[in-house]
């Protein structure tokens, strides 16, 4: 997954803490906190994000008279908290994947250039013994007294073929000269 864009407009619709939080989550420096620092932030943004939903939702219902006014006139609109619970929500998802990262990096390790070293020695011993895959007992070179002729006999029954490769089905021509008629 390709990092979220951030645009400026969003970014103004955070409170200092929020921005805050976003930035740490933007800037790609979360490979060099902490675990507890990486779930402290994830759980800020998680709260920040929830919180910003459900006041969107609520604004949402205000502004369709679902709902009763929470303060002193009805909202009318809430594209500002929607915006807000989206860039929220991005950064939550860039922590995420750091914290996924982390998880699949200590659950299987890379392996170190010796065990790729020993990997390598060990699959070119075992090309050099004979494969399971491959007959036993035919001919393995065109000289070969005991070869089998193949289809060489048929090469004077073949189709003819023009000097362009092209199978021939318009005379000697080649395709190049075939092809300026027009059909």
């Amino acid at each position: 997954m390709s990092a979220p864009m951030f645009l400026a407009d969003d970014l103004r619709l955070l409170d200092q803490e929020e921005a805050k939080l976003v930035e740490t989550a933007r800037r790609g420096d979360l490979d060099q906190m902490g675990q507890s620092e990486l779930s402290d932030i994830l759980q800020r943004l998680r709260d920040r994000r929830d919180r910003a939903r459900d006041i969107a939702n609520r604004q949402r219902r205000e502004a369709r008279g679902k709902a009763d006014p929470s303060g002193v006139t009805p909202a009318t609109q809430n594209a500002g908290t929607e915006g807000k619970a989206h860039v929220l929500g991005l950064a939550l998802d860039l922590v995420t994947q750091e914290r996924q990262r982390r998880a699949d990096g200590e659950a299987g390790a890379p392996p170190s250039q010796r065990e790729l070293s020993e990997r390598a020695m060990k699959l070119a011993q075992d090309g050099a013994a004979p494969n399971a895959m491959q007959e036993e007992g035919g001919p393995m070179h065109p000289q070969d007294p005991e070869a089998d002729p193949g289809k060489g006999a048929l090469a004077g029954q073949g189709r003819n073929i023009a000097p362009s490769g092209a199978l021939d089905h318009a005379g000697e021509l080649p395709s190049r000269e075939r092809s300026r008629a027009r059909y």
